[in-house]
Formats: C-alpha cells, sequence, structure tokens
C-alpha cells in the first residue's frame, strides 16, 4: 500500500484531510517563494511545477536516519537545475524550503504560473516492510490519466534502467469513487496533468542502494529531469542531447473512469518438476495469472503456507509461466504452495503439492559431524596421553619415594660392620705384605753368613 500521502502512517494531521482533501485547506504565503529564476514564461515556453512531498512538520516517511521532506527537496532541486539546460522549458517548484503547504495550494500554485504538468515528488515506505519498487500514480480520468499515464511510462522505463523493480503506473479512487490522491484530485480540478512519482521504498534493502548516498538523489533529479525532457521532446545545446525526436507511448483517452484492480489473480497453479534427495533443492513450475493489473511478486512456502519467503520479483512480467528452485530443510515432509501477486498487492494462493521426506544432511550438519569426530579423536589422543603421563609419573614418585626413605638403624649397623670388615681385611693384608717382605730381608742376610766352599 502506498503511503506518498498517508499522513495517518507519517505525521499527526487528519487522514480525511492528508488522502483526500475534504477538510478546508490552510492557506499560506510561502508556495514558490524565493526561488530564483523565477520569471514570466514566454508564450511558446512549457511550464512545470515541481512538488517536494511534504515539508514543515509533515516530515513524510522516517526510516533509520532518512526524512522523506528532506529527500524530496534534493531530489527537486536537482531536478529543477537539469531541466533549466534545455530550452523551451520554464521549471518552478512549489515551495524552495521547508514549508508545510496544503495539497490544494501546491495545486493552485502551478494553476497560477500556467502549469502544462505538475510531478509529484516522493519515496515510499509499506506497512509489513515488505513492498520494494519503483510505482506512478496518475488519475483515473480522461485526459489526465491519458497525458498521465504516457509521462508515466517514461519515467518508469528509465528508473526500470537504473534498476528499480517496477511496481507499475496505477490509479486509486477514494470511498466517493473519484481520485484518492488530494495532489492528483486538485490538479484535475484545475485541468493540471499530475504524476506522482514513488521512486523507491525507504524500509527495503532491495531498494536502499538507490538512495543511501546524497549523490543517488541528485541522480533522481536528473534522471526525472530527462524523463520530462523526453517526453515534451526537448532539446538541450548544454548537454548535448535532442529529444525532439522521441516517440511517447499514446494513450487514449478514456471514455469513463479508470478503476484500480480490486481482485485477486485469477489463477495460480504449482507442478514440482524435480526434488533433489540429496541436497534438498526443489524445482517448482509456477503458472499465473492477472488479467488487470498483471503479476508482479511471488512468495514460496514448505510448510503448507505457515511460513513464506519474502517477496520475489515476477520474472517475467510478459509470461504467465516460469520455474525456480527452492531450499526444503532436511527431516521434513515438504508440503509446496506459492502465492502469486497481482500489480495491487492482491494475492492468489496456489494448489498444495505434497513430497517425500528428504533426510539429506545440511552443510551444517556435516561440518558438526566432522568437528564431533576431531573432537573425539582430540579426548581420545588426551586420555591415552593422559595414561602414559600418569605411568610416568607414578614410576617417578615411587623412585623418589624410596630415594627419598629415611635411614633405619638396622641399615647403620649393616654398613658400619661391612667398613669395619673392609677395614680389618686391609689390615691384615698389610701385616702379611710387611711380614712377607721381613721373610725374605732374612733368607737374604743367612745367604751372606755361610763360608764359601
Amino acid at each position: 500500500m502506498s503511503i506518498c500521502f498517508s499522513w495517518a502512517f507519517l505525521c499527526k494531521q487528519s487522514v480525511v484531510y492528508a488522502e483526500e482533501g475534504d477538510a478546508q485547506d490552510k492557506t499560506t504565503d510561502s508556495v514558490g517563494e524565493g526561488q530564483e529564476g523565477v520569471h514570466e514564461s514566454e508564450p511558446d515556453q512549457i511550464v512545470v511545477v515541481i512538488d517536494p512531498g511534504h515539508g514543515g512538520e509533515n516530515l513524510g516517511a522516517e526510516y533509520e536516519d532518512y526524512i522523506e521532506k528532506e529527500m524530496t527537496m534534493i531530489v527537486a532541486d536537482a531536478m529543477k537545475e537539469e531541466l533549466e539546460k534545455y530550452e523551451g522549458i520554464t521549471v518552478y517548484l512549489t515551495r524552495t524550503g521547508d514549508q508545510e503547504l496544503s495539497l490544494e495550494e501546491r495545486c493552485e500554485y502551478a494553476k497560477s504560473v500556467n502549469a502544462d504538468f505538475l510531478f509529484c515528488l516522493h519515496f515510499n515506505m509499506s506497512e509489513y516492510h515488505t513492498l520494494f519498487g519503483a510505482e506512478c500514480w496518475v488519475s483515473a480520468f480522461g485526459e489526465n490519466y491519458s497525458k498521465g499515464y504516457s509521462f508515466a511510462n517514461v519515467e518508469m522505463e528509465m528508473l526500470q534502467e537504473l534498476g528499480l523493480y517496477s511496481r507499475g503506473i496505477k490509479t486509486r479512487l477514494n470511498s466517493r469513487g473519484i481520485d484518492y490522491y488530494g495532489i492528483l484530485r486538485h490538479s484535475r480540478e484545475r485541468d493540471i496533468p499530475c504524476v506522482l512519482i514513488e521512486h523507491c521504498h525507504l524500509d527495503q534493502v532491495n531498494d536502499q542502494p538507490f538512495y543511501d548516498h546524497n549523490e543517488k538523489l541528485l541522480e533522481f533529479g536528473k534522471l526525472d529531469a530527462t524523463a520530462v525532457a523526453r517526453y515534451f521532446q526537448l532539446s538541450s545545446d548544454k548537454l548535448g542531447v535532442d529529444y525532439s525526436n522521441y516517440q511517447n507511448l499514446y494513450v487514449d483517452v478514456p471514455s469513463s473512469v479508470v478503476a484500480p484492480d480490486k481482485t485477486e489473480p485469477d489463477v495460480c497453479i504449482i507442478e514440482v518438476l524435480d526434488q533433489n534427495m540429496e541436497n534438498g533443492e526443489v524445482r517448482v513450475q509456477v503458472s499465473a495469472a492477472d488479467y488487470d493489473s498483471g503479476m508482479l511478486y511471488y512468495t514460496y512456502s514448505y510448510d503448507n503456507g505457515q511460513t513464506f519467503s519474502q517477496l520475489q520479483r515476477w520474472p517475467d512480467k510478459a509470461t504467465d509461466t516460469f520455474d525456480f528452485t527452492m531450499q526444503v530443510p532436511p527431516h521434513i515432509v515438504p508440503q509446496i504452495v506459492v502465492n502469486g501477486y497481482n500489480g495491487y498487492d492482491l494475492y492468489t494462493t496456489s494448489n498444495m503439492v505434497s513430497l517425500p521426506s528428504m533426510d539429506y544432511k545440511t552443510a551444517e550438519e556435516i561440518a558438526a559431524e566432522i568437528a564431533s569426530q576431531e573432537a573425539l579423536e582430540i579426548a581420545s589422543w588426551a586420555i591415552a596421553s593422559g595414561k602414559e603421563r600418569s605411568q610416568f609419573a607414578r614410576t617417578r614418585s615411587v623412585t623418589l619415594n624410596e630415594t627419598e626413605k629415611p635411614i633405619s638403624s638396622t641399615y647403620f649397623l649393616t654398613v658400619c660392620i661391612v667398613c669395619a670388615l673392609l677395614v680389618l681385611a686391609m689390615t691384615i693384608s698389610m701385616i702379611l705384605i710387611l711380614s712377607g717382605r721381613k721373610h725374605k730381608r732374612r733368607k737374604k742376610r743367612r745367604k751372606r753368613r755361610r763360608p764359601q766352599k
């Protein structure tokens, strides 16, 4: 659901006042004040008015550090600066600062400068932060529809070239059957074609890369300006471009109101093409169609709709049938269903396909098993090493205990006796040695005393 003027979500003002403009609009003197280069346009000049959404206490969408009223002002200034490089066009802004203006004031200002077109700039958010992409809203009536749609077609093509997903060009009616958005309603009352541009969603990761730097906002402004230049077939000597031969989409002026699609997609059927029992991949074919607003997103579920994936882009809006591969967790009985969403975010749930259980092991489970095995091996090694260390410790402890055992009296006496015997043995040995020497000396003396014969 777009919230471009949903003040119930974006500020504390009355929902009726903001969305439908039924309450009396307040008046200020700040509309278009202080604009540089404001001048009377020449008769053959194209006059356009750029409306930076929100302002003052009306902050617009707020997400993280981003505030919509500040972002739209940056885009509007860049758009005006770029457009003024083209010949044959005069450009105005509804506000040049942080003013709070009513929707009727903005359109009345455009009327006062004889605007040929009013471009209302916004950024989007969704209630559940699930939607992503760019979209344009146009009046549902007469030439305001045909001219608005023709320009929006140029704008959306360029936003898609930038990389944004297209949510389409749409109308919306209020409870009284007239244009829901006040800026479209008030501009139509003044015969001014108007397009409300929702550049992208601030609250979606898919769109964040397109606005997360100031340079990206300046790029939006230049893109919007180029879309205007193409639509009005302008040329620029400064930029060296010439769109005089650019072919716009021709849109018939409708004879009746172009009402929005209020019904779900007409059909959504699925068929399982392949089931990989080893890795949990399931290839699913989807056939869905909405004959009013076309298909926009799809989501899928493996548990019969208890949980769904995030929104996925419809691969080819010109094709009703495609296939995709989904990942089914292990150890469950897959029950596959798909939701197909149309251009107004309404969905139809497909038939359910039940599949055999897939008891494969995930990469995480395999990694956990390997880690567990390694831990077991480490533990076994640690236990074995611990036993060896324990045995060594016990052996060393016994040795140390024996070495450090106190000397007993018996052991001391035994040692003393052994030592005494050794001393005695040495003494006897010495006596015997000395006695032997004396005996030899005596024999020598006796020999000398004997007479010679």
